[in-house]
């Protein structure tokens, strides 16, 4: 069951949200092909005609012929040996597919999302700043930063959780006289700095 594993999915695939839907076909085209080299030799001259056909079937059809594992063609029976089934991406969608499952992502970026992925950015730095001033993992810190105006209303509007990604009782902007180490990034191309230490009583 796919949805026992949706949290998991969300974390490894970095994604927002995981919906589901019980026809593949807004994603993916279906399209059969024959098998040349096989059915070349059992029809002769009246392969050329059958291509046309098999090729021209629908994904109902294909569908059905993938269910039964034979079809029928003006009077030729056709099995998974003499024709191929694809599956492909439509366009515009981000999307892979066997005959059991189809997944799509969209990839498209709002600002929603793009201020997130700076969040992420700025735990990923602040983590890396406590690592490199010796705290250990356990221990609680007060975070003073800088950043340009777009960063620090990320910043702010995802406080809660970079506070809590890095374990620090505070984050705030400025004032950073009398913190224990300061450190330069730069996320997505925008100044930040910030200044590390540890909280008093933890």
């Amino acid at each position: 069951e796919i949805r026992a594993l949706e949290n998991y999915v969300k974390t490894e695939l970095n994604v927002k949200d995981v919906c589901y839907e019980q026809d593949e076909a807004e994603y993916i085209a279906l399209f059969a092909k024959p098998n040349f080299p096989v059915l070349g030799k059992r029809l002769g001259k009246r392969m050329k005609a059958f291509a046309a056909k098999i090729q021209a079937l629908d994904a109902d059809a294909i569908d059905a012929f993938q269910e039964a594992g034979e079809i029928a063609i003006d009077g030729e029976t056709f099995d998974a040996n003499d024709i191929r089934v694809f599956r492909e991406a439509k366009p515009g969608a981000n999307a892979v597919s066997n005959r059991h499952i189809a997944i799509a992502l969209d990839c498209a970026l709002n600002d929603d999302l793009v201020r997130e992925g700076w969040a992420r950015e700025v735990v990923r730095h602040i983590q890396a700043a406590r690592k490199n001033s010796g705290f250990a993992v356990s221990d609680r810190i007060r975070v003073r930063y800088a950043a340009d105006d777009a960063l620090a209303g990320a910043i702010a509007t995802h406080r809660d959780h970079i506070a809590a990604e890095t374990l620090a009782l505070s984050l705030e902007p400025g004032g950073q006289a009398a913190m224990d180490a300061r450190f330069d990034a730069v996320v997505d191309g925008q100044a930040l700095r910030f200044a590390l230490a540890l909280a008093n009583g933890g």
